[in-house]
């Protein structure tokens, strides 16, 4: 993959390169959550519904017709905007239409999903991931190349990871239901190992690298990080000189003359600074081809404005990042984990979805 440099283009960096109450008693407003596995009456509680996709009890009225939510009353939810926080939060798989009906507060469309996942039901109820450890059973983490990974059910996802499946990417596989992300490649270069999304080093099993990998499993075939064994030809590590990205265990070779670096993955800046070479590196994004990815870039000072404050362009900004849609500086991030308390990590509504720390939607009025 020695073409990669020429095509890979940093776009975070200054390197450029290619209720319920009943009678006195309180009781918590949040509808317990039923799991269910059949659409037959019985399945779940009254007033509910098995919703097939997220297996899990969902509230409908179904005097009005399939998919309606209710009030916690039973009357019917207004769709209109200013009545979506009274809906029902909806479980991860499920079908949804705005951020707020969903429990991860996060509705994920074919902008960062792909039409991969959502031709079948449109949009779902997703959160970010880095593996598909993070993701609950029978979910995996999902990368179409649109900035980063996603939870979706895994038979969306065209993978059938079995329930006990916990091998991580890396681990040696006899078959796809070994693995927790549904995916067992076979090499020529040795024992097939499982094939899985990554964020950081870290999350792959020894001998395995968190490196550039063109994945097909579903297609079409995507550039993003993922856990496997590097190139035959790859020697040097990351932050080291390098002319080719073959030459990179991270399959990545980033800059222009002396400033061409092998470049790691990352989740956030703070996974950066922790990377050898990179001791006052940003976590920014960069593109292969049409699949938009993070990794990490130098920077001399920590220059610029803090996360929040206005900006035009990225160079305003301390974390090199300013965000399109709110017009304000922002960090990079792969998952919730990343962000500040009272921050999630969400992708942009403009342009690109790239995954940035956002204020967390409020809460609903009592």
């Amino acid at each position: 993959m020695s073409t990669r440099a020429a095509r890979l283009i940093a776009l975070g960096g200054s390197i450029v390169a290619t209720a319920t109450a009943a009678c006195s008693l309180l009781v918590s407003s949040a509808i317990p959550e039923f799991a269910c596995a059949s659409s037959a009456p019985d399945a779940c509680p009254n007033g509910t519904t098995c919703d097939l996709t997220a297996r899990v009890c969902v509230s409908v009225n179904r005097d009005a017709g399939e998919g309606s939510t209710v009030n916690l009353d039973g009357g019917p939810v207004d769709t209109g905007p200013a009545d979506v926080m009274s809906r029902v939060p909806r479980a991860l798989g499920s079908k949804c239409r705005v951020d707020r009906e969903c429990q991860s507060e996060l509705c994920g469309s074919s902008t960062i999903l792909t039409t991969t996942i959502t031709e079948a039901t449109g949009p779902i109820c997703s959160t970010p991931c880095c593996t598909s450890m993070e993701c609950p059973d029978t979910f995996v983490c999902f990368n179409g190349g649109t900035g980063g990974g996603y939870c979706v059910p895994a038979a969306l996802a065209q993978r059938q990871p079995a329930m006990s499946a916990t091998k991580i990417g890396g681990e040696l596989c006899l078959g796809n239901q070994e693995c927790r992300s549904g995916l067992c490649e076979t090499s020529d270069a040795g024992p097939a190992r499982c094939l899985d999304t990554c964020c950081t080093q870290p999350e792959c099993s020894a001998g395995a690298i968190c490196r550039l990998r063109r994945v097909s499993a579903p297609g079409p075939s995507h550039v993003i990080w993922a856990c496997a064994l590097p190139e035959s030809t790859a020697t040097k590590q990351p932050g080291e000189s390098c002319t080719a990205s073959s030459e990179c265990t991270s399959d990545s070779c980033v800059g222009y003359g002396a400033s061409r670096l092998c470049r790691p993955s990352c989740a956030s800046t703070a996974t950066c600074k922790s990377a050898t070479g990179f001791a006052n590196g940003r976590c920014g994004y960069g593109s292969d081809g049409p699949d938009s990815l993070k990794l990490c870039f130098a920077a001399s000072v920590d220059a610029g404005a803090p996360p929040g404050v206005p900006c035009v362009d990225k160079s305003m900004c301390q974390s090199n990042y300013c965000d399109g849609e709110l017009k304000t500086c922002a960090n990079v991030c792969a998952r919730d984990a990343d962000c500040a308390v009272g921050e999630a990590c969400r992708p942009a509504a403009v342009s690109t979805p790239y995954l940035r720390c956002v204020p967390k939607l409020k809460s609903t009025p009592e």
